[in-house]
């Protein structure tokens, strides 16, 4: 009896050895992911999950999951308030169907993404989804090969902000970034340094678009310091109002629409190489503040009024 004792007691000292004194899974304000870890792990520095998914789950509302290395870590629904931040490292998200990072948080939530590569394999449909929260911030980050949009932020409740900065979208079937609430949904955007590059050849569709027909909220964008170029439409707005500033719209079919009920508001740009400048339509209004740069392109169109400087 005692020998049996003595070996029970040995295999359990073994199996502590084998597992190396494993932390207990148990949620967290940061947690970690990395190319060679697993979803088993406690997502804690030294023994990191494999992709965002697991690593949300055992992360904190308001806390951070933090990239340690560069990797594919797969689609994630965000449900919460979270920051996913990856600096010296591609934190990739490879999408080929659906949806890369969908946000369907809270109406108080707010995410931030930093130093993403979301990448739709031109099969995958959406890059980023903005369904819900207060507001959504994402910086450094490129966004690519989807069929319809590589941002899109289509809240239905609430006044909700998004805000993108040093940020790429590209290739996207439809819309490079896309702002069209629904029902009683305000949103409240600031895009800067934002690169819009060859979305919508094939659809007639939108480097940038602003759309505020199905909703009865404020739909209110401003784009700075920015490139719109070789899209179907540069950028272009419907019942909603949008700003352009500072930025430069090339080699696009049309270079800026206002349509319909929309406010579009230029400065300090320069319009050139688009088969059309810019153009109002069906009551949309285009005003030009005098600093703009229209020259160049096929036809280089006119705007509804010309603003002075203040």
């Amino acid at each position: 009896m005692r020998n049996v004792t003595l070996s029970l007691v040995r295999t359990m000292i073994i199996l502590a050895s084998l597992h190396g004194g494993a932390e207990a899974a148990s949620p967290q304000m940061r947690t970690y992911v990395s190319g060679t870890g697993k979803d088993s792990n406690p997502c804690t520095e030294s023994l990191p999950c494999k992709t965002f998914q697991a690593a949300l789950a055992l992360t904190l509302a308001g806390g951070e999951i933090f990239v340690l290395d560069s990797a594919n870590y797969g689609a994630v629904t965000i449900n919460k308030a979270v920051t996913i931040t990856s600096e010296g490292a591609i934190a990739g998200v490879l999408a080929t169907s659906g949806t890369g990072i969908q946000i369907s948080a809270g109406p108080s939530d707010v995410v931030n993404l930093r130093g993403l590569d979301v990448d739709g394999g031109n099969t995958g449909t959406y890059g980023i989804l903005f369904d819900s929260g207060q507001a959504l911030n994402i910086q450094k980050s490129t966004i690519r090969n989807f069929t319809d949009s590589g941002i899109r932020a289509g809240t239905s409740t609430g006044t909700n902000s998004l805000v993108v900065s040093d940020t790429a979208v590209t290739n996207n079937g439809r819309y490079g970034i896309v702002v069209s609430p629904a029902g009683s949904g305000a949103v409240k955007g600031a895009l800067t340094r934002v690169v819009a590059l060859a979305n919508g050849l094939a659809t007639n569709g939108f480097g940038i678009y602003v759309f505020g027909a199905d909703t009865t909220g404020e739909v209110s964008v401003t784009a700075a310091d920015s490139v719109l170029n070789n899209n179907y439409y540069g950028a272009a707005a419907m019942a909603g109002a949008l700003t352009i500033r500072n930025s430069t719209v090339t080699n696009n079919g049309v270079g800026i629409l206002a349509n319909a009920r929309a406010f579009v508001r230029v400065g300090q740009s320069t319009l050139t190489g688009n088969f059309l400048g810019w153009s109002a339509l069906n009551g949309g209004v285009l005003q030009s503040f005098v600093t703009n740069n229209v020259s160049g392109n096929q036809t280089d169109g006119t705007a509804s009024s010309t603003l002075a400087l203040q």
